[in-house]
């Protein structure tokens, strides 16, 4: 392999990484309802040479706070049906879906990752989570969610038997290309950090700067140290997103209009959904109502908390926080500027030792992702930072992870 190969992944789901990505003239909303369009971003994944493809899953309704968004376009469809479906288009690029271990036993979860692994040739990731909306609860008959302590114990236990169960599958024959899915985990507090540092091959995380890609990374890597697991076994894949352009003004133009399609109107609600919290009602011209939102936000109030005090403080106003909350909702990478150079902030990135590639998260879908593998793509390649070719045909061998170790019989 060669030395600091960046890997790719590409989270593909819905509309793309902004809320108003689906207004885009270069967009497709209609189409995240037909097999031809997952048809044509999963061969165009493939075509980019990205490691795997990743889902996401909801097991609740889009809510703000007991009322549905007006504005939003944000479908979220079954993860393991159109991950399949995918397969059946590619022959390498990986496929990764994220399944709670809350809501599934581990007979559920080794017989659908057993097949997926079986009908790809040794193709499949698991986004291993716990479910954290409280609006899940209700759906599976549970009057609130498990502590997370709980959550997170409960994970452990459904992991480990889910894998005693793969290997019973590979056992008695014939093998799993890979030996198990790729066990892959996504959580950023200090319970999250530890689980993955026990379990996780892949990680996938925030990182809104060079310095905090490195500082994740390191600690993610001393943790895995600490439990006896080998660093090097896994992958640190933090997000990013980009608005590309033939020239630096070109993309920022191109950023802005993307920024101009949003209203104040949009913005709130897209607030609203993301802190589980009717805000519509509320003076956009007005202070911030942290306090409402504390006591009415169906999500713990220590996080949202940390994410509103600091504007209350400073007396930001609600149409001013749900406009910059549009700009990067979600904490991750947002490049602004030329495929060369975005093809070279990720090689300092990788450089630097602040991740081992990236989680491509298109800002539109399909014309993001097209720019990404028509334009940066080819100048990584060409730079021999990025492959040419798939080295195998499993997740595991793309990401250049040590063969499994099968259990003998």
């Amino acid at each position: 392999m060669m030395s600091k190969q960046i890997h790719l992944w590409a989270f593909l789901q819905g509309i793309g990484f902004y809320p108003t990505g689906w207004m885009h003239e270069r967009a497709r909303p209609e189409g995240v309802f037909s097999m031809d369009y997952y048809s044509y971003v999963a061969k165009l994944a493939e075509k980019g040479r990205f490691d795997a493809i990743v889902f996401g899953d909801q097991l609740q309704s889009r809510g703000a706070g007991g009322r549905t968004p007006e504005r939003m376009a944000m479908p979220t469809l079954d993860p393991m049906t159109l991950l399949t479906a995918m397969a059946a288009v590619t022959d390498h690029v990986g496929l990764v879906a994220t399944i709670s271990t809350t809501f599934n036993t581990p007979e559920m979860l080794a017989e659908r990752f057993g097949t997926m692994e079986r009908i790809t040739g040794g193709r499949a990731g698991w986004n291993i989570v716990t479910s954290v909306h409280p609006d899940t609860a209700g759906n599976f008959g549970l009057d609130e969610m498990p502590p997370k302590e709980t959550r997170y114990s409960n994970a452990a236990d459904v992991v480990d038997k889910a894998c005693e169960l793969w290997a019973a599958m590979d056992r008695a024959g014939p093998h799993l290309n890979q030996g198990r899915p790729v066990l892959v985990q996504a959580g950023q507090s200090p319970a999250g950090r530890e689980f993955a540092a026990r379990t996780a091959e892949a990680i996938f995380c925030p990182a809104p700067s060079i310095e905090a890609g490195i500082d994740f990374r390191n600690d993610m890597r001393s943790r895995i140290s600490g439990v006896g697991r080998n660093p090097d076994g896994t992958r640190v894949m933090p997000g990013l997103s980009c608005v590309l352009g033939g020239t630096e003004e070109e993309a920022k133009a191109n950023h802005k209009a993307i920024m101009d399609m949003a209203s104040v109107e949009l913005a709130i609600e897209y607030l609203s959904e993301s802190l589980c919290c009717d805000l519509t009602s509320f003076d956009p011209n007005a202070k911030l109502p942290v306090e409402a939102i504390l006591e009415k936000t169906l999500l713990p109030t220590a996080d949202v908390g940390r994410m509103v005090t600091p504007a209350g403080e400073k007396g930001t106003s609600l149409r001013d926080f749900a406009m910059n909350f549009m700009l990067n909702p979600r904490g991750h990478n947002v490049f602004i500027g030329t495929p060369e150079q975005m093809a070279d902030m990720m090689i300092e990135w990788r450089d630097a030792g602040a991740c081992d590639g990236f989680t491509l998260q298109p800002s539109y879908m399909p014309g993001g992702l097209e720019d990404f593998v028509e334009g940066v793509i080819p100048i990584l390649q060409q730079k021999g930072r990025y492959r040419t070719e798939y080295p195998g045909t499993t997740l595991r061998s793309t990401l250049g992870l040590p063969a499994y170790e099968r259990a003998e019989a």
